[in-house]
C-alpha cells in the first residue's frame, strides 16, 4: 500500500484542516490532564483527591446522550467551535489563577466540571462530523488517522507537560495549553461542512429512540458494554501515573512525562497499522475484540513492575491495543448507525467512556488504602474476566463486517 493510500482521507481539504486542528486540541487536552493531576497531587498529597477531581471532570460525560441529540439537531461545526472556545477560556482562567497564586480546590473542581461537559459535547459532535466530511469508503481510514492525531498528541502532550512543569511550573504549562487551544481554533476556521440534521427535535422520545437503536443492535450493544468495562477497570491506571512515578518507580517529572507518553507511542503504532490496512479489514469487530482482550494483560504487567524500563515497555504494548481499540470503537458505531442518529449513538458511547470517572475514583481510593500496584492489578483482573464474558456471548463481533441499520430513526 502506498503512502498516499495510507493517508487517503487527508485528500479531503476540509478533513485536513480538521485533522490539523485536532492535533492542537488533543495535545492541549493530554498536557492539561497530566498538569492537573500533578498539581492536585502536589497541593493535597492525596491520590484519592486526584481521583475525585478527575471524577468530577468526567461525571458530566454521562450527559453524552443528550448532547448527542443536540449534535444531531444543530450545525456540528458551530458546536465544535463554541466548545473549543470555552476550553480556551477555562485554560486562560487557570493561567491567571496560577499567575496570581489563587488556585484552590473549589476552582479546580469547577474548571474540571466545565471541561468534562465540553469533552462530552465535543465527542458527541466531532466524531459524527468526521463522517460528514468523508465518504463511507474512507471512514475507517479517517477514524484511524484521527486516532493517530489523538494518540500522537498523547505522546507530545505528556512529554511537553513534563518538560514545561520541570522548567516553568503550572503557570508556564497553562500558558502553553492556552496557546494550543487558540491555534486549533484558528486552524479550524476554514473548515466547511454541509452536514444533514435530524428532524426529530429535542425530546425524550427522540433520546429514547437513540438508546433503543443501540440496545437492539448486537454489535452496537456489545461495543458499548466493552467500552464501559475498559473505562471502568482498565484505563483508570492513567490517572495514577504520578503516584507510580513518585512511590513505585521513584522518578522525576521529566521521566514521568516520558512514561506518560509510552502508551501514546504504542497507540500511534496501533492506529498506523489500522490506517495502513484500512481498506483490507474484513472484520472490524474482530480487531476490536483482540484489542480489549489483550490490553488488561499489559496493564497487569505494568502494575507489578518496579522497573522503569519494563513499565515503559508494558505501556507501549498497552498503547498498541489502545490505538486499535479507539479506532474500532468509533468505526463500529459510525458504520452501524444512520447519519441522522450518529450524534445520539456517539453520545451513548461518550457516556460509556464517562465510566472512567467512576474507575478513577475507585482506583484513587484503592491506591490510597492498598497502594497503586495492588489497586491497578485488582482492577485489571476484574476487567479481564468481565471482558471475556462479553466476548464469548457476542459471536457477531468476530464475524466479517456487514453494514446494516436496525431501527431507522
Amino acid at each position: 500500500m502506498t503512502p498516499a493510500r495510507f493517508l487517503i482521507s487527508l485528500s479531503d481539504r476540509n478533513y485536513r484542516w480538521l485533522w490539523t486542528a485536532m492535533w492542537f486540541w488533543y495535545s492541549a487536552r493530554w498536557m492539561e490532564l497530566v498538569v492537573l493531576a500533578y498539581m492536585v497531587l502536589v497541593i493535597t498529597d492525596s491520590p484519592a483527591i486526584v481521583g475525585s477531581v478527575t471524577f468530577v471532570r468526567l461525571i458530566l460525560v454521562m450527559s453524552g446522550p443528550l448532547l448527542g441529540l443536540v449534535a444531531d439537531l444543530i450545525n456540528r461545526y458551530k458546536m465544535i467551535f463554541v466548545i473549543q472556545l470555552i476550553n480556551l477560556l477555562c485554560m486562560l482562567t487557570m493561567l491567571v489563577s496560577s499567575l496570581t497564586n489563587v488556585i484552590n480546590l473549589p476552582l479546580i473542581y469547577i474548571i474540571a466540571g466545565i471541561m468534562g461537559l465540553g469533552y462530552a459535547a465535543d465527542y458527541a459532535a466531532r466524531r459524527p462530523f468526521v463522517a460528514d466530511l468523508v465518504t463511507k469508503d474512507k471512514l475507517t481510514n479517517a477514524v484511524s488517522i484521527d486516532t493517530i492525531a489523538q494518540m500522537g498528541s498523547k505522546v507530545a502532550g505528556p512529554l511537553l507537560a513534563g518538560l514545561v512543569l520541570s522548567q516553568w511550573g503550572t503557570t508556564g504549562s497553562y500558558l502553553i495549553i492556552s496557546l494550543m487551544y487558540l491555534a486549533g481554533i484558528l486552524v479550524f476556521v476554514p473548515v466547511n461542512s454541509t452536514s444533514n440534521k435530524s428532524q426529530t427535535g429535542i425530546s425524550a422520545s427522540a433520546l429514547w429512540q437513540g438508546i433503543q437503536l443501540v440496545a437492539k443492535h448486537n454489535i452496537l450493544r456489545s461495543t458499548i458494554l466493552l467500552v464501559v468495562l475498559m473505562n471502568l477497570f482498565i484505563f483508570p491506571f492513567m490517572t495514577l501515573l504520578p503516584t507510580f512515578a513518585r512511590d513505585v518507580l521513584f522518578i522525576d517529572e521529566g521521566r514521568l512525562g516520558i512514561l506518560a507518553a509510552a502508551d501514546g507511542i504504542g497507540a500511534v503504532i496501533g492506529t498506523s497499522i489500522v490506517a495502513y490496512r484500512s481498506t483490507l479489514i474484513k472484520s472490524h469487530g474482530k480487531w476490536f475484540a483482540y484489542s480489549v482482550a489483550i490490553a488488561p494483560l499489559c496493564v497487569a504487567l505494568f502494575a507489578i513492575s518496579n522497573d522503569y524500563t519494563l513499565s515503559f515497555v508494558a505501556l507501549i504494548f498497552m498503547g498498541i491495543c489502545l490505538g486499535i481499540y479507539t479506532t474500532m470503537e468509533f468505526t463500529l458505531i459510525l458504520l452501524h448507525t444512520e447519519e441522522n442518529a450518529r450524534g445520539r449513538a456517539m453520545g451513548i458511547l461518550t457516556m460509556a467512556i464517562g465510566n472512567i470517572a467512576i474507575g478513577w475514583l475507585i482506583g484513587g481510593l484503592l491506591a490510597e488504602i492498598y497502594g497503586p500496584q495492588v489497586a491497578v492489578l485488582v482492577m485489571s483482573a476484574i476487567g479481564f474476566v468481565a471482558i471475556w464474558i462479553i466476548l464469548l456471548t457476542c459471536p457477531d463481533l468476530w464475524k466479517p463486517t456487514r453494514v446494516h441499520f436496525e431501527g431507522r430513526l
